[in-house]
This record gives structure tokens, C-alpha cells and sequence, in this order.
């Protein structure tokens, strides 16, 4: 009981600096709140709508202008601007006006009705991954509608029954399935991740400023003699408040997806609390490994931000992790978030069993344990000493 004394004695300390400390209460409940708030309130339509694209029409014919009614009437574009030249199409481009620009041909109505191939031109900024792979994708879908129609009509004027052409232009039809996020929603997809990133960086930095400014204000050796020299009272006193808050943070962010945002969830709750917590735990054990190696609180804190904002490269959101070289893959391995982002999929969008989430749970656990067990007795010599290296 004399040892949980010293723990208790300096979880309420935390807790008060919590209150009074204007950084801290920023990390821990202000941008938390900011970030459910913009994600689910940017992404909430869930598909890109309405892209702004631009058409050159040098035919103005009928058929153009049908072609054009085509492409704008399709869910994911809006054709807003006709420029006189495809030159002042791709300028267009350049500004960031439109996401592409679509150039119909002189004779391009004549040539349909005369039997010729004819080209219409489709430019596009393929920087913006997104909105340039939507445009692409729905300008592909228009025209390769408006020559199935093309095809059909000249067979049926041979005397070819409407089913017969359509087999004919088409003997081979794909049935796809989507077997994750059937909806196609972006929404369903980027808030998981971004949510679960920027709560792992509040974690982070979170636990880095609350154990970091301990050490610069040359207060370390005064929590040492608070806990009698006892260094897992000292974690476990200043970690446990946050530990509860942000799991308390976490689950509001999941209800804010799944209930509030109505996204769809078909496995183990409970699993994805229990990795939840885990993530927390592994977030602030890597933290207190950044303190034990940092020279100074601002050494600590611009690693532990830095480590926190790429694991969003290694998690496979941006690029997948079987296509990165196999160092790459290796070294996705050391971040908390790529095994709590699979598992948070799996058991969402996926619905897989449980059985297929245990491995990353396990390399949550070990995550949880090994960075904090690795920099111990150098965490223990810090705050036997009282203060970093330098102050600043």
C-alpha cells in the first residue's frame, strides 16, 4: 500500500497540471475534439461529387453537345468552363480550376456518322490523385457508353437483333465484387485512418510534453523523491489519468464513425476497444523512449511528432505495404498504428474473425512493453539527474 501511495499522490498531480497547463490541456482535449469535428464534417459526403472539368468543343454539333450533356449529368463531374482552345484548357488545369479538360475534335459528329474512328482527348492532373483518378475514371464510363451505342446502332441498321449487338459488342462481362467498403464511400476509408493518426500524434505529444516539461523545469529528481525512487510509480502516475482520458477520447472518436457517421462495422467490438487501449499504451511507452534518448524537451518532442506523423506512410493508406521494398515493410512493423489501422479494417469494413486479428494485437502488446523496457535505466538516470542535458 506504501508504494500505490506514491503513485496515486502523483496521478492527482498530473491531473491538476492537466487543468492549469495550457499546452497540455491544448494536446489533450482541445485538438482532439477539432479533429473528430473537421474529419467527420470534411469527408461527410462520402464520394466526391461535382468535380469541375472543362471541354473544348470544336465540332459544336449535335452530337458534341450530347456527348458534353453526357459528361455532365454523371454524378462525379461538372462541365463549368468552355474554353476557345485546348491551350486555354490545360491553363485551366495549371490554376487549379478544373481536374481535367476534355477536347472534342472538329468533324467528330461527321466522322461517328460516317463509320470513321474518331479520337476525343481527355487531360487530366494526375498530382491529385484522387480527384484525377475520379475524372478519368467517369470520362472513361462516358464514352465507352457513347461507343457501345455507336457499335449497337450500326448493327442494328445490318439487321442485327438489339441482344445479339449488345453480346456482340461485349461477348465478355465482368461480375465484380467488392469485398471491403462495398459502397466505394472515401469517407468509410480516410476518417479510420486519419482519426486513428492524428489521436495516436495527441497520445504522443501528449505524454512527451507531460513527462518533458517535468525534465526542463528541473523538477525530475522531485518526482524521484515523491515516489521513492520507485520509476514504474512515476509512469504509471503520470501516464494513468491520460491513459483513461484518451481512452475515453478514442471511443468517442469511434462512436463519432460508426454511429454517428453510420459507417459500417461487422466485427468483435471489443477487440478493436482492447487495441485501442493497446495503441495508447504502445504510443506513450514510445514516447517515454524518445525522453530517455532526447538531449532536451525539444529533441523529445520533434522526434516523438515525426515518428507519430509517418507511420501514416507505413500504414498502407497513402501506398500498400506489400508493394514498398521489403526494408520498408520490415520497418512498418516498429509503428503502433499500422497493426492497429489493419486490425481497426478487419474488424470493421472486413468483418474477419477475430482470429485473424490476435497477430496484431500481439505486436501491439510488445509494442506496448519493449521501447519503454528498452530505454528504462537510462529514463531512471534522467530523472535521478532531474533535468535534460539542455534546456531548451
Amino acid at each position: 500500500m506504501s508504494r500505490m501511495t506514491p503513485l496515486f499522490r502523483i496521478a492527482k498531480r498530473e491531473l491538476a497540471l492537466l487543468f492549469n497547463n495550457k499546452t497540455t490541456f491544448i494536446f489533450a482535449i482541445v485538438l482532439p475534439f477539432v479533429s473528430i469535428l473537421f474529419f467527420n464534417t470534411l469527408l461527410s459526403s462520402g464520394v466526391a461529387r461535382d468535380l469541375p472539368i472543362a471541354v473544348v468543343d470544336l465540332d459544336r454539333s449535335s452530337i458534341s453537345r450530347d456527348v458534353i450533356s453526357k459528361l455532365d449529368v454523371t454524378p462525379e463531374l461538372n462541365v463549368k468552363f468552355f474554353p476557345i482552345s485546348e491551350q486555354k484548357g490545360q491553363e485551366l488545369v495549371r490554376l487549379g480550376k478544373v481536374y481535367g479538360v476534355v477536347t472534342i475534335p472538329q468533324n467528330f459528329g461527321l466522322d461517328l456518322k460516317s463509320g470513321r474512328q474518331t479520337t476525343i482527348i481527355n487531360q487530366y492532373n494526375s498530382n491529385l490523385l484522387l480527384p484525377g483518378g475520379l475524372e478519368y475514371k467517369a470520362f472513361s464510363k462516358v464514352i465507352g457508353t457513347i461507343s457501345a451505342g455507336v457499335n449497337i446502332e450500326k448493327q442494328r441498321k445490318k439487321g442485327v437483333s438489339l441482344q445479339q449487338a449488345i453480346v456482340n459488342y461485349q461477348p465478355l462481362v465482368a461480375n465484380n465484387h467488392v469485398l471491403s467498403n462495398p459502397y466505394t464511400n472515401y469517407s468509410y476509408y480516410l476518417n479510420t485512418g486519419f482519426l486513428a493518426m492524428f489521436f495516436q500524434i495527441f497520445v504522443m505529444l501528449t505524454t512527451i510534453y507531460c513527462f518533458g516539461s517535468d525534465l526542463k523545469y528541473n523538477k525530475g529528481d522531485k518526482l524521484y523523491n515523491i515516489a521513492k525512487g520507485n520509476l514504474a510509480s512515476i509512469i504509471l502516475g503520470k501516464v494513468l489519468p491520460y491513459s483513461v482520458w484518451f481512452l475515453l477520447v478514442g471511443i468517442l472518436t469511434l462512436f463519432s464513425m460508426y454511429v454517428w457517421q453510420d459507417f459500417p462495422f461487422f466485427g468483435s467490438k471489443i477487440t478493436v476497444l482492447v487495441s485501442l487501449l493497446l495503441l495508447i499504451f504502445a504510443n506513450q511507452s514510445y514516447a517515454l523512449f524518445f525522453i530517455s534518448i532526447s538531449n532536451s524537451f525539444r529533441e523529445a518532442l520533434t522526434i516523438g511528432s515525426g515518428f507519430a506523423a509517418i507511420s501514416l506512410s507505413f500504414s498502407g493508406i497513402t501506398f500498400p505495404i506489400f508493394g514498398m521494398p521489403k526494408v520498408l515493410q520490415w520497418l512498418s512493423q516498429i509503428f503502433p498504428f499500422t497493426h492497429f489501422f489493419d486490425l481497426l479494417l478487419d474488424q470493421s469494413q472486413r468483418g474477419f474473425p477475430v482470429f485473424y486479428s490476435y497477430k496484431s494485437i500481439i505486436a501491439l502488446v510488445i509494442l506496448s512493453i519493449f521501447p519503454v523496457a528498452l530505454g528504462w535505466f537510462k529514463l531512471k538516470n534522467l530523472f535521478i539527474k532531474g533535468v535534460f542535458n539542455h534546456r531548451i
